[in-house]
């Protein structure tokens, strides 16, 4: 009995670190990097929008704060290497532990 607990507690031990191992995978960081990259590049083109057709303000805010908190939880998920500094500071200045922070000047209520 005692061996096959021990048999499971191994097996998960295991999947554990094969997960991490994964996640921490130059091929999974490196594209969360593209993903946060492109994300950022996305908020910025919808913050020019939102100047340019004030009339579809809300719904473009709206669009804006979903795809700012996908890059809050890709950005929450890097190891390692550390993102480059101005993607860095935009994370610092909008995100909270991997979602998009209500001090965000990008956060809207019910995003």
């Amino acid at each position: 009995f005692i061996g096959w607990q021990a048999g499971w507690w191994f097996t998960a031990q295991n999947a554990t670190r094969q997960a991490e191992v994964t996640q921490n995978g130059y091929s999974n960081q490196h594209t969360l990097r593209d993903q946060i990259s492109a994300k950022l590049s996305d908020v910025t083109s919808i913050s020019v929008q939102i100047a340019q057709h004030p009339d579809q303000a809300p719904a473009l805010k709206a669009q804006r704060a979903g795809i700012a908190s996908i890059a809050c939880a890709d950005a929450d998920q890097i190891s390692g290497t550390p993102l480059p500094a101005d993607q860095s500071q935009w994370v610092s200045a909008n995100c909270a532990n991997g979602s998009l922070s209500p001090s965000s000047p990008l956060y809207q209520n019910g995003s």
